[in-house]
């Protein structure tokens, strides 16, 4: 996890997911070191369970965490059962270690700020409440009024509120801020036309891909007479076909794990890594059988693509690969175009009268 003071929701749901465990060897401690439970005497009677169910929970909860992205619809439901289950297990603490007057109740800041993070004013306004609404319960079952119960009672319920809130207002500034980054990081790194990754953004992937130390596929594409579209039809005609050429791009590269991007002009690339020369050859198949089917813009305009193909050798110099991938292209284009050469010698010849791709030496 990177430390940043700007975290999206996944980090952060990560930092949560952390401090439920810290809270919860601190709990440990609290109850069963003598030095403490001796000077504490808190309720010990249905801590067992309540541990029992948080480690249940929270193993699951770090499990899913690892293993889903923030762009799933599971992670949103955790987030929210995340949220409740701190609701709950809070409550349980404040029972058990004294009720109204707990040590452990500016734990509620923080649950007060994790709502607010995903409802934003919202829910900051309704976890006040439901805060307020729980301890306002521990206060009357708990032991008789008295003058000074109700003078606590009544400025911990306004420290929810001004802490909780005022909490609020600042992790709402920072979400903002992060937002506003984000999108300026994007118009940094997106083509606006195409909607891929840019040249610099190609650059920085392949140079961090490259220090992994990892073979991957580096694989540069052109469009086949492209110049001769956007003298017959206009350039508004050419633009669409680059667009919507970005869209098939961007699809068949999130399906095979790799990234797309507009090198430049007409010409594309992709970085794919763990992929071995049969996926890539079926990635390749698809590429071909979409461009066969569309009918580009409203002029229902047919191209062709060539692409060539090598794998990142870091005993190379630095740009030898891209090089090669380049030079691999243009033979490709030299070669009768609509075809992709690999760096091994292979050659996939597009078919578009059958939809399939041939192979050859």
């Amino acid at each position: 996890m990177r430390f940043s003071l700007y975290l999206d929701d996944y980090e952060t749901e990560k930092i949560f997911s952390y401090l439920r465990w810290v809270f919860l060897i601190a709990a440990v401690f609290l109850f069963y070191l003598p030095a403490l439970s001796e000077t504490l005497q808190w309720n010990k009677k249905s801590f067992p369970i309540l541990l029992s169910f948080g480690l249940v929970y929270m193993t699951a909860a770090q499990i899913a965490l690892h293993k889903m992205n923030s762009n799933q619809k599971a992670f949103s439901i955790m987030t929210k059962a995340g949220i409740a289950f701190d609701y709950i297990a809070f409550f349980w603490l404040i029972i058990l270690s004294g009720g109204a007057f707990s040590p452990l109740l500016p734990i509620s800041f923080l649950i007060v700020m994790h709502a607010t993070i995903y409802w934003r004013t919202k829910g900051a306004i309704f976890s006040s409440l439901f805060l307020t609404a729980g301890y306002t319960a521990v206060m009357l079952v708990g032991s008789a009024a008295t003058d000074y119960s109700i003078l606590v009672f009544l400025l911990n319920i306004m420290f929810i509120w001004i802490i909780g809130l005022f909490g609020s207002m600042i992790i709402l500034r920072e979400r903002k801020h992060f937002r506003q980054k984000e999108i300026y990081h994007e118009l940094l790194v997106r083509d606006y036309l195409t909607d891929l990754y840019n040249h610099r953004c190609f650059q920085e992937q392949m140079k961090k891909l490259s220090q992994k130390e990892k073979p991957f596929y580096i694989v540069m594409g052109d469009i086949d007479q492209f110049k001769p579209i956007n003298d017959e039809y206009g350039h508004l005609a050419g633009d669409e076909v680059l667009k919507e050429l970005g869209g098939i791009f961007a699809e068949a590269a999130k399906k095979y794990g790799g990234q797309a991007f507009r090198y430049g002009g007409e010409e594309f690339a992709f970085l794919m890594p763990d992929l071995d020369e049969r996926k890539l050859e079926a990635f390749f198949s698809q590429i071909y059988e979409m461009i066969n089917k569309k009918q580009f813009t409203s002029e229902n305009i047919q191209i062709t693509m060539s692409f060539g193909v090598t794998v990142y050798d870091s005993s190379r110099p630095k740009n030898e690969s891209l090089e090669i991938a380049d030079q691999l292209l243009y033979l490709a284009k030299n070669s009768g175009k609509n075809q992709v050469r690999f760096e091994s010698g292979k050659t996939l010849k597009n078919q578009p009268l059958i939809g399939a791709i041939a192979s050859g030496n």
